[in-house]
C-alpha cells in the first residue's frame, strides 16, 4: 500500500482540516529555515513543495521520492515555476539507500521518513556518507503515537536523539504541533558506542516532560467534552421517554 503523502495539498490547504494545514505550513517553514549552504537534497520530498520553496530564494536542491504518483505531481508542480526557479531543482524517482553517486551535499533534509524505518541506522549511514563535514541535516518526525499504517517507529525527544547520536551531534530540538523538529550537524566519523552527556539526557527529558503533560492534558479536555456530551445525550433521552410515558397515560 502505497502511503500518498499530500503535503502540497496539505500546505496549500486544499484537503483536511485547518490545523493540519497549519500545522504543514510551520514544519516546512522551520526546515527551510534551519536549512545552511547551497546543494541540498530533500529524501522523501513527496509532491515536492519544499524543495520548491527553497529554490525560489536561489538553492540548488535535488529532491527524491520512491512513490512514482509523488514524483510525477512534483514535476508538474515544479513546471509552473519560473525558468530560474526550474533550473534549481532536479525531482528523481530513487531509494536513497540504492544512491550510488558519490555527490555531497550541505543540508540533507529528512521530513517524516525516519519513522517507517525499522532499522534507521541503513538510512543514516548513508546520509552521513553523502553530507558535507560540516553539513546539516534537518528531520522532522511525528511526535509519539501517530496510527499509520507504515509507521515502525514512535520517536519522543530522547529516542530520536539516540537515534542520531552515533552519526550527528544535535544542535535543536523542538516540537511544533505534535512533531518533532531537529537540526544535527555531521560527525566527523560514525561512532555507534557514544553516549549522552548528563546535559543532553536532562534536556531531552524537559522536553518530553513538558509537550507529553500537554498532551495528557488535551486528552482530558477531549474526554471531558465528551463526557459532557454524552450527559447532555442521556438527559435527552430521558426527556423523550418521560413525555412518551405521558402521552401513554
Amino acid at each position: 500500500m502505497a502511503n500518498h503523502d499530500r503535503v502540497n495539498e496539505r500546505y496549500y490547504g486544499e484537503i483536511n482540516s485547518e490545523e493540519s494545514h497549519e500545522a504543514t505550513r510551520t514544519r516546512i517553514h522551520w526546515m527551510c529555515r534551519e536549512a545552511t549552504g547551497e546543494r541540498m537534497l530533500d529524501i522523501g520530498c513527496s509532491q515536492g513543495i519544499t524543495s520548491i520553496l527553497l529554490a525560489r530564494e536561489g538553492f540548488r536542491i535535488t529532491g527524491i521520492d520512491l512513490e512514482e504518483e509523488s514524483i510525477r505531481f512534483a514535476k508538474e508542480e515544479l513546471a509552473k515555476e519560473s525558468k530560474p526557479v526550474r533550473s534549481k531543482v532536479d525531482f528523481r524517482l530513487m531509494d536513497i539507500t540504492q544512491w550510488k553517486e558519490r555527490a555531497v551535499f550541505d543540508t540533507i533534509l529528512l521530513g517524516e521518513v525516519l519513522e517507517h524505518f525499522a532499522h534507521p541506522e541503513k538510512l543514516l549511514i548513508q546520509i552521513h556518507r553523502l553530507l558535507h563535514e560540516k553539513g546539516t541535516l534537518v528531520v522532522t518526525v511525528p511526535y509519539g503515537y501517530h496510527p499509520f499504517h507504515d509507521h515502525k517507529q514512535t520517536f519522543y525527544a530522547g529516542k530520536l536523539a539516540m537515534c542520531l547520536l552515533p552519526y550527528f551531534e544535535v544542535v535543536k530540538l523542538e516540537v511544533h504541533h505534535k512533531y518533532l523538529c531537529c537540526a544535527a550537524r555531521r560527525r566527523w566519523e560514525v561512532n555507534p558506542y557514544i553516549s549522552p552527556t548528563p546535559s543532553e539526557m536532562k534536556t531531552w527529558m524537559e522536553l518530553d516532560y513538558a509537550h507529553f503533560a500537554e498532551i495528557e492534558r488535551s486528552h482530558l479536555r477531549l474526554m471531558n467534552q465528551r463526557k459532557k456530551a454524552l450527559d447532555n445525550a442521556v438527559e435527552q433521552v430521558k426527556r423523550l421517554r418521560k413525555q412518551e410515558t405521558e402521552r401513554d397515560q
